[in-house]
């Protein structure tokens, strides 16, 4: 049976439509489609595949997607803009209702250039099978329903960043919207295993909300309007085994607090051995090598990973080569290692430095953690000067090196970056141009 005949699949019967059966991005499957045409068998095998993760409907005026794809999709993309040229997508009202209908959805993900409508939120929280909810480029200050259910959400993503970084309206109500992000937090805070959320969205008493079952926190972006020190942060997860502190600099910010290097540790409160039994993978970003945290680190853990964020702010006021991150130097880096000696279990180690990783580094690295099964000695390319360093790379040649690492007999990942253009930070379309 061909194409033609089957009103699903006729979208697809011209390459230059192909793209379309998917919605308003390309399918990654769209080599499939002539297969499918095949025969009826084949088409039958090939849909929950084809139609697994759909976007945008716009086929022949269309703007809902076909009832024939409803029971198939696990994954729905909503977005009003394009992801390769950011052009407009018209997306109407009536796109929300199909979505109670399709049985074995489970993930949604939602990109607004606009505040997140309130029809949206109301749809996608009454779902009873939605386990995951990731929301990009998130604009929260408008109108959000007094209640929202999310029976069975298990993992939350609010992110201000977008497919180029973050790009801000100036008009935001940040006060609204922080108080809005926190009544959507606290409806669902005690059935999230994994939270991942902009710092710039994080409400002011999160700290007072209970969250025990969560596994996974990650705050990315930029610091909290309220800054919280890491014991008082994670105070009510009794449960987390990992946890992520990705903050950078804010550069269109002027607050010196909001800078690196941050503190993550409170010198004074040192419960947070006690507070965290399970933790087994921390990753900080932008701190100093005598920030508290790192001698109060609980024995627990086997994962270190210690990142230089860059601010992944897009637009004005933005500096390409100072944007506010704070690797660390050979020196730094093991005065850290000295400070974390208790953790004897350790088997994963990440440090970000300014210049390229010495040998006496990776002895000391080898030397104190000798289970190591990944380690990672990224290696930023910037100097203050504003000059590329090309003369210092590494040299997998060298046999004292070579010889270090030979003694890690567990290890299994060796990761050593150069890092041409920007560390690491919460950009989307970009892969980080690197040598590894």
């Amino acid at each position: 049976m061909r194409s033609s005949h089957n009103p699903l699949f006729a979208a697809v019967s011209e390459p230059a439509r192909g793209w379309k059966v998917w919605g308003e991005e390309q399918n990654a499957y769209l080599s499939l489609f002539p297969l499918s045409e095949t025969c009826k068998r084949l088409r039958e095998f090939l849909k929950p595949l084809l139609f697994r993760t759909i976007h945008n409907w716009n086929v022949d005026g269309k703007r809902v997607w076909p009832r024939a794809i409803w029971p198939h999709a696990v994954e729905v993309n909503l977005r009003d803009h394009a992801a390769r040229d950011l052009r407009f997508l018209q997306l109407t009202d009536d796109v929300y209702a199909p979505l109670s209908h399709m049985p074995l959805l489970t993930t949604v993900i939602l990109r607004y250039n606009a505040s997140v409508p309130s029809d949206a939120l109301r749809c996608v929280g009454a779902l009873s099978c939605l386990t995951s909810l990731e929301i990009h480029q998130a604009r929260l200050d408008g109108p959000v329903p007094s209640s929202l259910d999310f029976p069975s959400l298990q993992r939350l993503l609010v992110s201000v960043s977008g497919f180029r970084g973050i790009v801000r309206a100036s008009d935001i109500d940040r006060v609204a919207e922080r108080a809005h992000v926190g009544s959507l937090l606290r409806c669902v805070s005690a059935r999230l295993c994994f939270l991942h959320v902009s710092g710039d969205l994080l409400p002011d008493d999160f700290d007072d909300i209970r969250w025990p079952r969560l596994r996974t926190l990650i705050i990315s972006e930029h610091t909290p309007a309220t800054y919280l020190p890491v014991p008082a942060l994670i105070a009510q997860m009794p449960q987390l085994q990992k946890l992520e502190l990705l903050y950078a600099a804010d550069m269109a910010r002027t607050s010196d607090e909001l800078h690196p290097p941050f503190i993550y540790g409170d010198p004074v409160d040192k419960t947070l051995t006690s507070a965290l039994p399970f933790l087994t993978s921390l990753s900080l970003s932008n701190l100093a090598a005598d920030d508290p945290i790192f001698s109060q680190l609980p024995l627990s853990l086997t994962g270190l990973h210690v990142h230089a964020r860059r601010d992944p702010y897009y637009g004005e006021p933005r500096d390409f080569w100072d944007r506010g991150e704070t690797a660390l130097s050979n020196a730094e880096a093991m005065a850290i290692i000295d400070r974390v000696l208790h953790l004897s279990d350790l088997e994963e180690l990440t440090i970000v430095l300014r210049e390229y990783p010495t040998a006496e580094l990776l002895e000391v690295s080898v030397f104190r953690f000798p289970r190591l099964t990944f380690l990672e000695a990224s290696h930023t390319t910037y100097r203050l000067a504003r000059e590329w360093q090309y003369d210092e790379l590494w040299d997998a040649r060298d046999p004292t090196k070579l010889a270090w690492l030979a003694r890690l007999k567990q290890l299994q990942t060796l990761r050593i970056l150069l890092d041409l253009l920007r560390n690491p930070a919460e950009t989307e379309v970009y892969d980080r141009p690197i040598v590894e």
